[in-house]
């Protein structure tokens, strides 16, 4: 979902061979899902030996439908491949190990939200103030970095100031986990409660 990388693309962050458009601010959908499913599949990766790598929002795919309607959404793949969307795209060129840490972490995602509770959602505001940490102190080392070799402070602030506003939001997001019976009363949220 769109973040500020896709806005400022800088340090660490690379868009994939098909690039992206600079995004606006207005753009950003800040929302636990992203930073959760990162590092569920990081984790998966580390278990499994297996890379697993990001890229800046690039849109146009399946999930911007999703996007443009507020729902949540993201997209799991492997990029680049040489035979994607050609005629050459068959099952004998698909990783099985891939297919298998994809699913896992796919999976497990899934479980986690579909059956979370209120420790759930106070696990996911802790990973999501520690993945925001990292992020900003990152961004605070790339800014200071800029500013020595002549970059604007005034852009530079407007960098960490998005960053910060784009967390403060997302962590916002988690009360979505759960919902409001009546007062002092917490239930599991309607995603969970399906049958």
């Amino acid at each position: 979902m769109p973040d500020p990388s896709a806005i400022w693309t800088r340090g660490e962050d690379q868009h994939s061979e098909w690039g992206g458009r600079p995004l606006e601010k207005e753009d950003m959908k800040p929302h636990y899902l992203n930073d959760f499913m990162i590092h569920v599949f990081e984790e998966q990766g580390a278990y499994a030996n297996w890379v697993v790598k990001t890229n800046p929002f690039e849109g146009g795919s399946d999930h911007t439908p999703f996007l443009r309607a507020d729902i949540p959404g993201l997209l799991l793949w492997h990029f680049t491949d040489q035979f994607y969307h050609t005629d050459q795209d068959r099952l004998d060129k698909v990783s099985q190990n891939t297919m298998v840490n994809v699913g896992t972490a796919a999976l497990v995602s899934a479980y986690t939200l579909l059956n979370g509770d209120n420790q759930t959602a106070e696990q996911m505001v802790e990973l999501i103030a520690a993945r925001a940490q990292k992020r900003l102190t990152t961004e605070y080392e790339l800014s200071k970095s800029s500013i020595a070799a002549g970059g604007s402070i005034k852009e530079e602030q407007e960098i960490l100031d998005t960053w910060s506003d784009y967390y403060v939001k997302t962590l916002d997001t988690v009360k979505d986990l759960l919902t409001v019976d009546h007062p002092g009363t917490i239930k599991k949220s309607w995603m969970r409660r399906r049958p």
